[in-house]
């Protein structure tokens, strides 16, 4: 256990900073260890796409609902498993500890198969800082030897960075251009075909007004007002508080704090010796097919082995990959709080680095990016702790808790809570973004039900047997909310704009437009900003070139209207041009499909079609890896991962994640009317296995205390405010319901 009482104040500080890092360096190698069994695993599942036979056309789609991490993480993970795979030498000296994660990238991205015995040993004595430059001169000498990069002296694997660099670019902008730039997000993703994340989004914005703007290459020496026009970061050191009133010894006393709070018991196959000493992921491990059955914490723990004979089971090693994802979450949580602690008092100063991402680099082996958003992650996580634990536990994944912290708040979390677990990622961030954009400015859109406190709650999701309309920010009948348009979008507007609102008149500043963006990306933004000023005047604030360039984007790309256009794709534009297919992010090649078939005598009526894009429809239905039934759009059953001998893994209605007894489909009707009835009456959200029902009960005990916690503050105010009756009895806490 670790001491609370301080020493000498003269080491506090520097005790402080030795104590988190160690701390930081158990959790890094227990954090690269579950990764080393996650390798095999996604390798598999990538290379031999077994996610399609899960119902999932992209690898992306399918990290992201099912498993809650990044498409680039998981690419780094596989070239690291790949890399290892060649160079058994290297392997087997992190999985033996004597090679630390920091470096085992380093190595892996310039050992071969005929140098790899020397790299661990030289490792071992160079600091990181010295092997990167020891790396890089080795491939930069086998690149011109070798000019052929298939032969087998090339290194194993060319390791992209962990870190692209970039910069944050953000401003202050009125509430109006926050919805409009919201607004314009699902225009250029419309435009461009695919979910492009917002940074791509603002490149196309920039990169479509520099080609219509005639000087846009004119010398950059004209004085620009840095006032309006600073789009660079602020430097992390200028938002930190000052670490002013607080002595070394209170450090120390706060460093000790976090560990514990870092190191509190989650059960055993969380804790961090039980992952170290662990056997290698090396080791044999059971035939997936010999615990296909069993989709326990133990069974989803194991590792995966890499030499698995015969075709791997999608299923079981879905279960496998959800566990591990779970496990690894939870050291993320712990590895957030600890270097929040250091970034809050400068401990990397202590261990003598200059910033922080120098010392999580050299140290951590860390990228800096990651660094800062774990600490960033944290820091809004402490503030609805519910959210927090749900995070710690796996109750909701990393993809759903960076979309929760946007809205959840004290009083609403334990329901947003239940919210995302009971729909998609991608209906999620619809909605969250519907909040941001009806908070922005609440002549857009639908407001949404609030809470005591101001927060904004949870959309109430249709159930089977229902129907709802849908929600979307795209634009309807071709138009748009920017003021100045003769008709507005019906779904971002209910009544036609103010026609006395000028775009460029001067509004108060309440919200921030922020996105983070590679430096080439940067430096056409501010080309763009530059020329946006030079052509229409100096005196433009960031957000007003901003609307200039979605105006020149809307005018440029918003199809005319025709009678003709709106008959053929009346579907696709109804679906707003997106597959409709729970959790795709797909945006091109998309196809109208008949939900009865058209072999079967099925309509080509509005209610029977639905857009699918070319891969769930062809690969997806037609080969049987899919079911979809009921009537178009909003009232469409799903089930994913269809199997002879067992349910399929995953049903839904629309977004929403149901369970539904198999007779449901057999008496739906293309009228939906059966479908409606039969569902109303015979389906139910169901939860199977031990993992969910323990899952829910975690969740009933958030709830409660979150109601608890509410009736006290109830009691509180009206102690202060008189209204309390004498010898009334203190607030018991309120049941569940």
């Amino acid at each position: 256990m670790l001491a609370a009482s301080a020493p000498h104040p003269a080491a506090s500080r520097r005790l402080a900073a030795d104590l988190l890092q160690a701390q930081l360096l158990r959790l890094g190698h227990a954090g690269a260890r579950v990764e080393r069994r996650l390798g095999p695993g996604l390798l598999a599942l990538s290379a031999r796409r077994l996610y399609r036979r899960l119902g999932f056309v992209r690898l992306g789609d399918y990290l992201t609902e099912r498993l809650g991490i990044s498409l680039r993480r998981c690419q780094s993970i596989v070239r690291l498993e790949r890399a290892l795979r060649d160079l058994p030498a290297v392997a087997a000296a992190f999985d033996a500890g004597t090679l630390p994660p920091s470096k085992v990238r380093i190595v892996a991205s310039a050992a071969t198969p005929q140098t790899q015995d020397v790299w661990p040993s030289r490792a071992q004595r160079l600091t990181v800082r010295d092997l990167e430059a020891a790396a890089r001169a080795e491939r930069n000498a086998i690149g011109s030897m070798v000019p052929d990069a298939t032969s087998h002296a090339a290194p194993a694997a060319a390791l992209a960075p962990e870190d692209e660099p970039g910069v944050l670019i953000s401003f202050a902008a009125p509430g109006r251009a926050f919805a409009v730039w919201h607004w314009a997000i699902e225009f250029v993703r419309r435009v461009a075909g695919q979910q492009e994340p917002a940074w791509r989004c603002a490149e196309y914005l920039a990169a479509e007004f520099l080609s219509g703007c005639p000087d846009a290459e004119a010398p950059e020496a004209e004085v620009v007002d840095q006032a309006h026009a600073r789009s660079e970061p602020v430097p992390v050191a200028a938002r930190l508080a000052p670490r002013c009133g607080i002595s070394d010894a209170e450090v120390w006393m706060r460093a000790v704090a976090a560990v514990r709070d870092a190191l509190r018991p989650l059960g055993t196959a969380v804790d961090v010796e039980t992952i170290l000493s662990a056997p290698s992921p090396a080791a044999p491990a059971a035939s997936p097919d010999s615990t296909r059955a069993g989709a326990s914490a133990a069974v989803s723990d194991a590792p995966v082995s890499p030499a698995d004979p015969g075709e791997l089971d999608p299923w079981d090693l879905d279960a496998r990959l959800h566990g591990l994802v779970r496990l690894r979450q939870s050291l993320a949580w712990r590895q957030g709080r600890l270097l929040a602690a250091v970034a809050s008092f400068d401990l990397h100063r202590e261990l003598g680095y200059d910033s922080l991402g120098n010392w999580c680099r050299s140290v951590l082996g860390m990228s800096p990016r990651r660094a800062r958003y774990l600490v960033s992650l944290d820091r809004r996580l402490d503030r609805i702790p519910l959210v927090a634990d749900a995070y710690r536990r796996g109750l909701v994944s990393w993809c759903q808790a960076r979309l929760l912290v946007r809205v959840a708040r004290p009083g609403t979390q334990s329901r947003w809570i239940r919210y995302a677990r009971r729909v998609t990622v991608r209906r999620l961030e619809d909605a969250i973004t519907a909040c941001d954009v009806a908070a922005a400015d609440p002549a857009i859109g639908e407001q949404p039900l609030t809470s005591q406190d101001g927060g904004p709650l949870p959309p109430s999701e249709p159930l089977p047997g229902t129907l709802h309309r849908r929600h979307t920010l795209a634009p309807v009948d071709h138009s748009s909310p920017i003021a100045g348009d003769t008709a507005a979008s019906s779904s971002l507007s209910t009544e036609a704009p103010d026609p006395a609102r000028h775009t460029l008149a001067p509004e108060r500043c309440t919200h921030r437009i922020t996105f983070w963006a590679p430096l080439d990306v940067a430096d056409v933004w501010r080309r763009a900003l530059r020329a946006c000023r030079r052509a229409r005047g100096p005196h433009l604030r960031d957000w007003e070139c901003l609307l200039i360039f979605i105006i020149d984007m809307r005018d440029a790309w918003q199809p005319h209207e025709n009678a003709e256009w709106r008959r053929r794709y009346h579907i696709l534009d109804r679906d707003g041009w997106r597959c409709l297919a729970p959790g795709c992010t797909s945006r091109s090649n998309l196809n109208a499909h008949h939900l009865v078939f058209r072999s079967h005598s099925g309509s080509d009526d509005a209610g029977n079609l639905v857009t699918l894009c070319v891969g769930h429809h062809q690969a997806g239905v037609h080969d049987n890896l899919i079911r979809c039934y009921g009537r178009a759009p909003d009232a469409v059953w799903w089930e994913f991962g269809i199997r002879p001998d067992a349910p399929p893994l995953l049903r839904y209605f629309g977004d929403r994640i149901v369970g539904a007894r198999a007779d449901v489909r057999a008496a739906a009707s293309p009228d939906g009317g059966s479908l409606r009835r039969h569902a109303a009456a015979g389906t139910v959200p169901s939860s199977d296995s031990s993992r969910d029902r323990l899952d829910e009960r975690i969740l009933d005990e958030q709830a409660l205390a979150e109601r608890t916690l509410a009736a006290s503050a109830r009691a509180g105010r009206e102690r202060a405010n008189g209204n309390w009756p004498a010898g009334r009895p203190a607030v018991k806490p309120p049941g569940p319901g």
